[in-house]
């Protein structure tokens, strides 16, 4: 048993949810998840601060090896608060853009000099313009649209928040996880990304703009779920 399965074996017997040993400890129930699935270790006081809420000693919190049975939720993906402004920003920019190239392709038309197959030219570019001013919009709506808690991760399935989903284990035939390359390349922000599941009916489910996209990867590689992958195209 892991340090971090014995914080949630000693929980449980106190019958404490994450929220309430969180609030005793001052900090968010996502760090205590984070304790729990061994993504991270509490300082020496927390741990000291555990031992006193348990009322056990430091030996039985790291060495103890009872275990009990968890069926709750063992992890919450949450949504990537910074980039609406970036979703903002680029809207605001292909609008821009967009607008600019209307006018633009709309006075040359008006030119004799210039042959129509440059007009035609320009107003395919524009076109391409206002379609990436359509996928972003699109891309923007669904963040805005999506709560702040995107994911509840348990051991044997995955609930999507957002229309209450639950998809069993057994019901997945294979899930993606991977981190937003064109972010990191221009340097907006590392570690957020997307998560993707396919169905065994078929069925495909992607949940965007996913932060600590790492940390997620650990936590589903540890569910009771046989065909887990991690997507390299």
């Amino acid at each position: 048993m892991t340090f971090g399965e014995r914080i949630r074996t000693n929980r449980i017997k106190n019958n404490m949810s994450q929220k309430q040993l969180a609030e005793l400890l001052n900090v968010t129930p996502q760090t205590i998840s984070k304790w729990e699935n061994d993504l991270s270790e509490p300082g020496f006081q927390m741990i000291t601060e555990m031992t006193n809420i348990f009322h056990i000693s430091h030996d039985e919190l790291f060495i103890g090896e009872t275990e009990v049975l968890y069926q709750g939720s063992i992890y919450i993906a949450k949504k990537d608060l910074r980039m609406k402004k970036y979703y903002d920003f680029f809207v605001g920019l292909l609008i821009f853009l967009s607008v600019a190239m209307i006018i633009t392709t709309t006075y040359i038309s008006t030119l004799e000099m210039l042959t129509w197959h440059f007009t035609f030219g320009f107003g395919l570019f524009t076109m391409f313009w206002l379609f990436l001013l359509f996928m972003t919009s699109r891309w923007r709506y669904i963040y805005l649209d999506s709560p702040n808690d995107l994911l509840d991760i348990y051991h044997d399935k995955v609930v999507i928040q957002k229309g209450n989903l639950t998809v069993e284990g057994i019901k997945i035939k294979n899930i993606y996880i991977k981190k937003y390359q064109f972010y990191s390349g221009i340097r907006v922000y590392e570690n957020n990304g997307f998560l993707k599941i396919l169905t065994t009916d078929n069925q495909m489910l992607v949940v965007r703009d996913i932060i600590d996209i790492e940390d997620l990867k650990k936590v589903i590689y540890k569910m009771k779920i046989n065909n887990i992958e991690e997507e390299t195209k």
